[in-house]
Parts: C-alpha cells; structure tokens; sequence
C-alpha cells in the first residue's frame, strides 16, 4: 500500500511524463514543417554569386550605353572587363555583401581589400544585397576611393574595411565615424568617363 505523499507523486511523475510527451510530438510536428518549408531557401536566398553580380552591373551599364561590350575578365586582374570598342577596363575589384543589420532594417554591408590593391585596380564596384534581394551598387574610380580611405586607418593585416549603410535616403560608412559615400551610389556615369579618359592616355 502507498502512502499519500507517494501517491502524489506518482499521480505527478505521471503528468509530467503526460506533458513531456506532448511537447516531444510538438517538436516533431515542428521540424516536419520546417523541413517541408523549403529548408534550403533561406541559403539560397543568401548567396550572392559573382555571375549574378557581373549581369547586373552589365545590364545597369547596358542601359547607359548598349555599345558597351563585356567579358568575364581574369584572375589576375579582376572578375569583368567593360570597353566601348577602342579601350579596355580591365583592373576591376568587385566586392559584394550581403546586408547584416537586419534588426535595425536598413541595408547594409561589409567590405575589405588590402592596401596592395589599391594601385592594381582602375574601378571599384561595392555591391550590397538587402533584405528584398535587390542589388545597390557604389561605383568608384581610383581618385574616389583614395579619397575615401583618407578617412580611414588600415588594421595590423593592411587591410580596409568599410560599413556601408543605406539610412534615411543616403550611404553611410560608419566604421571609422561618419563618412557620406551617397555620391558613389549608382555612380555608373564613372564607367564612361574612365573609358574616354584611356583615349587621353
């Protein structure tokens, strides 16, 4: 014969394992749903891959000038060539990110290069990817970008890093205080210029 008090606890050994049952079914229900919802959805989503990259800055640079002619460029050198038939882009750094400050809702991006790349490359593309999937793209040529790192200071590997965000209308860097690169944002005129300025040289 059990006492009370044993009755009472196995009366609440048993409801225990009643509710621990229950919420086992719960988790099972739930990673079912999740792994029927498109597990590789969200990995997808975030990739951003340098083909997709190089078809939008082409297709943006298409509808400026449809002379415009592109290749893949090389490792050497950089992941896209632009020329207009006479002269040659070809020392290109792309950069892309996609955007990390999803708390506070805006895009954004991370970027780094080293400090021996900065006479290697003729134009620079900074492109970020928001929350939509959508691309934005800052557009630079070697006298801007020596212009914006003159803000900053290398870390002890020589490199650069740049925190771009998209707020209230403009592109902020705000690694190194508060730098305003709107200016650079679908700076695709840039492409042209750079372009006629090799016909100069």
């Amino acid at each position: 014969m059990h006492s009370d008090f044993e009755l009472k606890v196995l009366s609440l050994i048993g409801s225990m394992k009643n509710e621990i049952d229950i919420l086992k079914e719960e988790v099972a229900l739930l990673k079912n749903q999740l792994q029927h919802t498109q597990p590789d959805l969200a990995s997808e989503v975030d990739k951003l891959s340098i083909n997709d990259v190089r078809d939008y800055i082409k297709s943006q640079l298409f509808k400026l000038n449809p002379q415009l002619q592109f290749t893949n460029g090389s490792r050497s050198l950089g992941k896209l060539t632009i020329s207009n038939g006479e002269n040659t882009i070809d020392r290109i750094l792309i950069r892309t990110s996609k955007s990390f400050r999803e708390k506070e809702g805006y895009a954004s991006g991370w970027f780094t290069f080293n400090e021996s790349l900065l006479n290697k490359y003729d134009l620079y593309f900074f492109v970020v990817k928001d929350f939509d999937n959508e691309l934005h793209v800052l557009v630079l040529n070697k006298t801007e970008i020596q212009e914006w790192i003159r803000h900053k200071t290398t870390d002890s590997n020589g490199n650069y890093h740049f925190y771009v965000n998209h707020i209230h209308g403009k592109w902020i860097d705000d690694r190194e205080g508060v730098y305003d690169c709107s200016r650079f944002y679908n700076n695709w005129g840039v492409v042209e210029q750079l372009l006629i300025s090799k016909e100069c040289d």
